[in-house]
């Protein structure tokens, strides 16, 4: 769930048979006329069997508000594999000059073939001259 400018967003993964997927499928429409809500059935593509096994990780950044922050940061990511699991971002007004400041906390899934120090140099490569203050911590992964 999320709260995007004022439109309350509702993602639900759900497992069922055919014939009830199918029943969900038909009702949309009437659902969406009965709430005014927008309303959207996706068939979700099954994760690959044995995908590589993934360690958690933290990654939090503040800068100075910018178009592209997340763009260039969510795609170095896709480069190295790394997964984002979930994402907050904010704008939060700088102590002193009360200047935007965004804020990113994410929730990634880092490969165990792929080398921590790798991720750690990249990330100060592209952050690095957008002056985003990062930091990668590992994630108990339970």
């Amino acid at each position: 769930m999320a709260n995007l400018q004022g439109q309350f967003a509702i993602m639900v993964l759900i497992g069922a048979q055919q014939e009830a997927i199918d029943r969900l499928r038909a009702d949309l429409d009437a659902l969406t006329a009965q709430t005014r809500t927008h309303a959207q059935l996706t068939v979700a593509v099954s994760a690959a069997v044995g995908a590589a096994p993934r360690l958690p990780f933290r990654l939090t950044g503040r800068a100075l508000d910018q178009p592209g922050l997340v763009h260039v940061v969510a795609n170095l990511l896709r480069s190295l594999n790394v997964n984002i699991e979930s994402m907050e971002t904010t704008l939060e007004a700088a102590p002193i000059t009360a200047a935007p400041v965004f804020a990113m906390d994410l929730i990634v899934a880092v490969p165990t073939d792929t080398p921590v120090p790798k991720l750690r140099d990249e990330l100060a490569r592209v952050c690095d001259p957008l002056n985003i203050d990062w930091h990668l911590a590992a994630m108990s992964s339970r």
